[in-house]
């Protein structure tokens, strides 16, 4: 008998949902430090400021009308503005690409993440 991941959370409940939001929310981490790892930090040194690299959030565990879940990485909404330039360029800025660029550099462990986090559903 074949057991997919989505039948064990499932069999395990609300744990189960917990546990996979956890595993899906440590994913997003690992990608959210790759992008802010990709930005520059600005010369301002006001006490108040945020930098944009600061600015780079994961949301909570969503799930959509198929019942997929995910999280959301991005900037927060007083600094989206900003990395949106930046990912797509002005028309005197080159596109410097933080947001590709970190999604690139983090598969491995983002794999490597959900992969012993499976492993950890299935052992319950």
């Amino acid at each position: 008998m074949k057991i997919s991941v989505r039948n064990k959370v499932d069999q395990l409940g609300l744990r189960g949902r917990r546990m996979e939001g956890q595993i899906l929310k440590s994913a997003g981490s690992v990608v959210a430090a790759k992008v802010a790892g990709n930005i520059n930090r600005s010369k301002t040194k006001s006490p108040t400021y945020v930098h944009l690299q600061d600015a780079i959030k994961v949301s909570a565990t969503r799930t959509n009308e198929y019942g997929e879940r995910a999280v959301q990485v991005g900037a927060t909404k007083d600094k989206s503005y900003i990395l949106k330039f930046l990912e797509l360029g002005t028309s005197k800025m080159s596109p410097q690409l933080p947001l590709t660029q970190g999604i690139e550099e983090s598969k491995d462990e983002v794999a490597a993440v959900i992969k012993e986090g499976v492993k950890r559903i299935f052992s319950q």
